[in-house]
């Protein structure tokens, strides 16, 4: 028996989750130290692949596997992209059976089926309903994703880690608690790592450079490096590639973005590619203490988070200048570049150009020339291809000339 995992995000939700999802399938979001689609793949030792939005479908494309041997029954288990996993709903979903969805509340988490509908919403009304008795959690919005990691970054340890043994720490390391795993190749020398209060993961060709306090739940992706001096506080996650520096607490980071100098990141997600300048800080509590508003790309507004601290979110590729600094609750685009002497404002767009008092569009012959030198700068590639970002580009003009516009009348 075959069977294939398909995230399933073709669905007006996933809006509420730009500027993260622009660029990729929800089920490609980083929550913990594995994408979602890296998670199901360990789980089930399944392929797993997307069912997205049209313009991000030619670069993830569906392969049934369909078997040639015609003994072997194809199965295909859907799933919402945003769900996360947990012990008890994999149970749920192993036991599933073909034509059952399982359901929770009135939201359908997954299906099992011997073919791909053509239409996944429309069919599940004709599926038998199976109620989920677990404590379903879903990515609902941007927030959500520093919100959860802490219980994922726990879930992928033991994906991770279970029945392996780590690397050899070395005795120059100061460690306290014994939840700490090193893969081949990480060099660790000279740092703090506690682990009472969580688990720390070290990724494959890791540099932790000495000088640096880690405290669980940590992950350090895969040749990733942590700066001199660094302090990651408990709940941070850092994507292959990465390089950190300065204080990070609460805070997702993907992969191959910089963050290489001094300064805090608190209460926020960071997309791939990014750059934070050099003592740049972000605020995550507003001072009269109330819960936080983001800028919703569903609702073209701002939206209660209902979250009393939240600092910012950040699309792939965007940049800030040196000394940046970022107020409570502040969404940044896909590709923003910002440069301002005084507090950015709380929501810059895609592809926008803030430096100093000049707001204008970035030009995007503009933006290819600048990927082309960051591939040679740093011998590595963005995920996504270039009709991706001119989708994202067209997509956003019309937003894009608006606060534009609004913010030169100011």
């Amino acid at each position: 028996m075959s069977l294939t995992i398909l995230l399933f995000d073709k669905a007006p939700w996933r809006n509420h989750l730009l500027p993260l999802s622009a660029s990729r399938p929800v089920g490609n979001l980083r929550v913990g130290i594995c994408t979602l689609d890296e998670k199901w793949q360990r789980i089930f030792q399944s392929p797993v692949f997307f069912a997205t939005a049209d313009y991000l479908q030619p670069s993830f494309p569906i392969d049934d596997h369909s078997s040639t041997d015609p003994s072997l029954k194809n199965l295909f288990l859907i799933i919402q992209a945003n769900v996360l996993p947990d012990i008890s709903l994999l149970e749920e979903l192993e036991n599933l059976r073909v034509g059952e969805v399982l359901v929770s509340s009135d939201r359908w988490i997954a299906c099992k089926l011997d073919f791909i509908p053509e239409d996944i919403p429309g069919i599940i009304s004709s599926l038998q309903p199976v109620k989920s008795s677990s404590n379903v959690q879903f990515i609902h919005h941007p927030e959500d994703i520093f919100l959860q990691n802490k219980q994922q970054l726990e879930f992928d340890f033991e994906l991770l880690t279970k029945g392996r043994v780590s690397a050899a720490i070395s005795s120059n390391n100061m460690l306290f608690g014994d939840r700490i795993f090193i893969e081949p190749g990480a060099h660790v020398e000279g740092v703090s790592l506690n682990s009472l209060d969580g688990p720390i993961y070290i990724g494959k060709n890791a540099q932790l450079e000495e000088g640096s306090f880690l405290r669980g739940q940590v992950a350090i992706g895969e040749s990733a490096r942590v700066k001199m001096m660094a302090r990651l506080y408990p709940n941070v996650s850092i994507g292959p590639g990465s390089t950190i520096a300065g204080e990070v607490n609460n805070t997702v980071i993907w992969g191959n973005s910089a963050k290489g100098h001094d300064g805090y990141l608190g209460c926020s997600v960071i997309g791939e590619g990014c750059n934070i300048g050099a003592g740049s800080s972000n605020s995550n509590l507003k001072n009269n203490w109330q819960d936080v508003r983001l800028y919703d790309y569903e609702y073209l507004s701002y939206r209660q988070t209902d979250v009393l601290k939240c600092g910012m979110i950040m699309g792939d590729l965007a940049m800030l200048g040196i000394n940046s600094s970022v107020n409570t609750g502040t969404v940044i685009g896909v590709a923003a570049q910002v440069a301002m002497s005084n507090i950015i404002p709380k929501f810059v767009p895609d592809f926008s150009w803030q430096v100093g008092d000049d707001y204008s569009s970035y030009r995007f012959d503009k933006f290819l020339d600048m990927l082309e030198r960051r591939k040679l700068a740093t011998g590595t590639e963005i995920s996504g291809n270039i009709a991706i970002f001119e989708h994202i580009y067209n997509n956003t003009a019309g937003l894009r000339t608006e606060v534009i516009n609004n913010q030169t009348k100011k």
